[in-house]
């Protein structure tokens, strides 16, 4: 589940959950201040508590509104310039106004600005831009840094006289190490998601050739044969018109069918064509089929569906809306009723079944062998067996049929 929500996510959303981020940090480093204002004795420290806890109250107001902010639609502005350049004035007069040298309480919360403006980079509408703006907060927040030292006396004959040049080191160092090890991540997720956009580009177009090559199968091996079938057929009912006008009937019933085959067919294939492949589902299909031959007809079928979407092939979908319609046309033929019932439900976890019920007069089982090539058992076992369907048929007399089509998801 989680992979799928990972691979789901736009850049925006990336940006949004990277906030997220940005702001965990924001907050663990004022918790981290104030766990230094109370349990470090250091002089420095311990002589200017009250203007420290007022400062750590501003601070901490501040950062509970761009809380709310990221709570509200308006987050994506703490994901702009404008605002990683005023997030840096603000902490770093923070900075400047806590003092203590080196001992500052908020030097830890002065990296937000750096943290914030690098895990914006994947959203960046212009990354080269943002990572010029990154370089830009990196060097304001060092030289900030150095502006409280100095403030405080810390020039560098007093930094070397008192030995402090590797702590004063590692602190100022510290905007750069965490500004670019973030935006090399950064830079990373960038270079991931522009070879997964590129990805999906390759399996959509590689979906819509395959489509492409499959209507054309279709075109040439179903419609056109099928279309073959139909005129030999009916130069064949037109010869026993004279000889046989009995069998004649029969044959032209059989062309009837066979056209009724080549139309839905082409229907299928017209519908392919204008439509996304990709957007054709099986509820969306079966209903279309139900409506369409409750029109017609003008029986009354019920249609029940799954709640949730089922994943199933195109292809797949394609060969049951011939199956369904083949078994509704039985019912509507054969079974001497009025009203039927389509239905879509899962079984187990890779598996779903579609059901067509009527219950009207119903057949014999006994005579099942005889009775496919009337009703078009037949074409549905094979179509069934195209797909790695199983099909059920259930019948008796006077209670009418149930015709059940399981087929797997798409895994």
């Amino acid at each position: 589940m989680w992979r799928a929500m990972w691979h789901s996510m736009n850049v925006q959303q990336v940006g949004y959950r990277l906030s997220w981020v940005a702001m965990l940090s924001r907050l663990v480093s004022l918790v981290y201040a104030l766990g230094v204002l109370f349990f470090y004795p250091h002089p420095v420290i311990a002589a200017r508590t009250a203007i420290l806890l007022q400062l750590w109250a501003v601070t901490a107001v501040y950062t509970l509104a761009l809380v709310i902010i990221l709570l509200l639609p308006v987050n994506h502005w703490l994901r702009s310039a404008p605002f990683l350049i005023l997030d840096t004035v603000v902490v770093l007069a923070i900075v400047n106004v806590a003092g203590g040298g080196y001992r500052n309480i908020f030097s830890l919360y002065s990296l937000a600005p750096s943290v914030t403006a690098a895990l914006s980079l994947p959203s960046a509408e212009r990354p080269f831009s943002r990572a010029l703006l990154l370089f830009g907060v990196v060097v304001t927040s060092t030289v900030g840094f150095a502006s409280s030292l100095y403030l405080d006396g810390y020039t560098l004959p007093v930094i070397i006289e008192y030995r402090q040049v590797d702590e004063v080191v590692l602190r100022s160092a510290s905007y750069w190490v965490t500004g670019g090890l973030l935006a090399a991540l950064a830079a990373m997720m960038i270079a991931w998601q522009r070879s997964r956009d590129r990805a999906n580009a390759l399996r959509e177009q590689a979906a819509v050739e395959e489509e492409r090559r499959r209507i054309a199968t279709d075109i040439h091996d179903g419609v056109l044969s099928q279309l073959s079938a139909l005129s030999r057929r009916a130069e064949y009912a037109s010869l026993l018109l004279a000889e046989d006008p009995g069998a004649a009937s029969e044959e032209l019933q059989r062309v009837g069918t066979l056209a009724g085959e080549v139309h839905e067919g082409i229907r299928w294939i017209v519908r392919a064509l204008r439509q996304d492949p990709a957007q054709l589902t099986l509820s969306g299909e079966l209903s279309r089929i139900v409506e369409r031959f409750c029109r017609n007809t003008g029986m009354s079928v019920e249609l029940s569906l799954s709640t949730a979407e089922l994943d199933v092939p195109v292809d797949t979908i394609r060969h049951l809306g011939y199956m369904v319609t083949e078994a509704l046309t039985n019912v509507w033929k054969h079974a001497d009723t009025d009203q039927a019932a389509v239905s879509v439900r899962r079984r187990g976890e890779q598996d779903v079944v579609v059901e067509v019920v009527d219950r009207g007069r119903g057949f014999d089982r006994d005579q099942l062998d005889v009775v496919p090539a009337g009703l078009g058992l037949r074409n549905m076992q094979e179509r069934a067996e195209e797909i790695g369907a199983e099909i059920d048929v259930r019948s008796s007399a006077g209670d009418g049929t149930q015709v059940s089509i399981c087929v797997p998801l798409l895994t």
